[in-house]
Order: C-alpha cells, then structure tokens, then sequence
C-alpha cells in the first residue's frame, strides 16, 4: 500500500511538473519599449515573409502573406528599370535567380514581366511591380511599407538616373496616396537628397556601413532616421539616435533569438525574416 501511495504521489508530481514546463514555456516575454514610435515597435517582414520562406522574398505571395500576418507592414526591395517602372526585386542582374538574362536598369518592364524564378521550387513565382502589388492590397492605408532603394545607373549619367528614379518613387507614391505609409532608405546620400527636394515629408533613411557614419549623416541631412544591421547596432546606439530626434529600423533578423534581441535594442521598426514570430512578440 505504501509502495501503491509513493508512486500515486510520483505520477502526480510528473504532471505538475509537466504542467509547469508547458505553462512557462507558452508565457510570453514581456518587453519595456521605450522610443520614439509611441514606445511601440513596428513589425516588418524582409521582402514579405523573409528569405527562410516557402516563397520567394519580394514575389506578389510572400508580400501579401506577411500582409495577412498581422504585421505593421512589409519592406520591399525596389528597382526600376530601364522604362523607369519600380519593380519588388533584389538582385541587379536578373541572371542570378531568373530565367532571363540582363541587369534590371537594361530591360523595359515588358522584358521583365513574364520572368520567373528558377529555383526549382520557385519557378510558379514571377516578378511584380510595385503598380501591380499596390492596386491589389486590400485596405492599403493600413500598413506601412519600406522601400530599400537599390541604386545601379550602369552606364548612365548617374544624376540623370537619380532624377528618374525619385519620379518614379515619387509618381507610386502620389498615385496610391502612401506619402504617410511608405519609408524610403538608400546608401546614396545624392538620392535621398533629390527625394527631399521632391517632397519635404517624405520619411527618409540612411542606410550606413556603420552607426556613427549613419548618425553624422542622418543629423547633418534632417533625415527621418537610420536603417542598420542588428549585428554593428546595440542599445545605447539606438538611445542616442532617439536623442537626435531619428528614429531607428534594424534588419538582419533571421531567427526567433534575434527577434527577441531585436526588441530589447528598443527600435521603431524590426525587418524580420521570422516575422509570424516577431508578430506574436509584439502582440
């Protein structure tokens, strides 16, 4: 009866314990925010639902679905090409990922339309532009959007490029009426400054090869703020940009872990490629 009593009381404690370490497990982490959008972080998928998705990042499927998410939005890789159509792509040379040869800025947007990837479980997906995206999101005031300008004039006069570039973003920008929704980062001080000078509200971001440079040139241009890899930022680089008045994105988060990092750092924005979790986070 004593041996019977020992191990009822055992099995009772298993479960216990096993309910404890469920319980714990499912508990979320709690996280004090504390910048310059609202004391809350904006969630962003890379490209859509990132570059560890069953789509390929920047394609009409991987934006939406991090739409339907429950994200804040998404940022998009943005080129344009050589009839000065934006499209959500990432490589320059199209040869890299799809079935047709060439660099975006060579080919007229009718070369480009009918290209699909081919990654053989890729192949089912194709390029968009930024036109044909915006005209089917439902509700598209509700989210925000980034667009990481990927500037490649080739052999074009580089302020000639520049100048239709920011037509171009310009143009989508006013025909959807997203001046308020969209963040535009660049490498290229000469083209963020043409887009100033185009439109003064415009939300405009440096994206520097380290924090300091991107703080001295956020400051000295009255930028919006600094988009950076999580790797060369931390949090007390973050506060001294919220000090300046600029808000901060990082990017380069590519598992649960760093999503959780990410937070504790205390940005605006988080591009995520585990951006279902990061969603839960925030939640």
């Amino acid at each position: 009866m004593d041996m019977h009593f020992k191990l009822l009381h055992m099995y009772k404690l298993l479960i216990l314990l096993s309910c404890l370490i469920i319980t714990l497990s499912c508990s979320k982490e709690n996280f004090d925010v504390a910048n310059l959008n609202g004391n809350e972080i904006s969630a962003f998928g890379h490209g859509g639902m990132g570059t560890r998705s069953t789509y390929p990042i920047n394609t009409y499927e991987s934006l939406m679905k991090c739409l339907n998410f429950g994200s804040d939005g998404t940022e998009l890789d943005i080129q344009m090409t050589k009839d000065s159509v934006l499209i959500a792509f990432h490589d320059i040379d199209l040869s890299e990922s799809t079935n047709i040869s060439g660099l975006v800025n060579s080919l007229n947007w009718s070369e480009i339309k009918n290209a699909h990837y081919t990654d053989p479980l890729y192949t089912s997906y194709s390029i968009i532009s930024l036109d044909q995206f915006f005209s089917n999101v439902i509700n598209l005031h509700e989210y925000d959007f980034t667009f990481d300008c990927k500037i490649n004039s080739g052999n074009d006069d580089p302020i000639i490029y520049n100048t239709k570039y920011t037509n171009a973003i310009s143009q989508i920008i006013n025909k959807f009426n997203l001046t308020k929704n969209v963040y535009i980062e660049s490498q290229s001080e000469d083209f963020l400054r043409l887009l100033q000078q185009k439109n003064s509200n415009y939300k405009l971001f440096i994206y520097p090869n380290s924090f300091n440079s991107g703080l001295e040139i956020a400051t000295r241009m009255n930028l919006f703020g600094i988009t950076i890899s999580t790797d060369i930022v931390n949090k007390k680089q973050i506060e001294i940009a919220h000090n300046n008045n600029l808000f901060v994105a990082i990017w380069g988060i590519s598992s649960k872990g760093a999503n959780s990092d990410g937070i504790k750092k205390n940005p605006d924005f988080i591009q995520s490629d585990k951006i279902k979790n990061l969603v839960d986070l925030l939640d």
